[in-house]
């Protein structure tokens, strides 16, 4: 289960990559990468906290599912998908990063 957990979080490191190349060059399905791969980031957190029981998992996997309903409000051109966008990476980069390097570092 961990090694299906630690390749979904790489998959999902690579793919999201390949995304954020996609929307810097303006290429097409750029935001649905984006979505495959905050999906698979999710899923491999909801993993992780079904082997070790830290609710900080869970709280990434809640700030995965905001920009990845950011990029679907994108697509379907609905107001406030700027601010899902937003809200979501920002509390991920601002909150579960540094929470998980603390735990993983302690």
């Amino acid at each position: 289960m961990k090694k299906t957990a630690i390749s979904s979080s790489a998959l999902s490191i690579m793919v999201l990559i390949l995304g954020l190349l996609f929307m810097l060059h303006d290429l097409p399905y750029s935001n649905y990468i984006m979505s495959i791969s905050l999906l698979l980031l999710a899923v491999s957190l909801i993993i992780f906290y079904t082997l070790e029981k830290h609710i900080m998992y869970i709280a990434g996997a809640i700030f995965c599912m905001l920009p990845i309903t950011g990029l679907i409000f994108t697509q379907l051109n609905l107001p406030g998908s700027k601010f899902l966008l937003t809200l979501g990476l920002g509390f991920f980069a601002v909150f579960f990063v540094p929470w998980f390097a603390f735990k993983c570092y302690k």
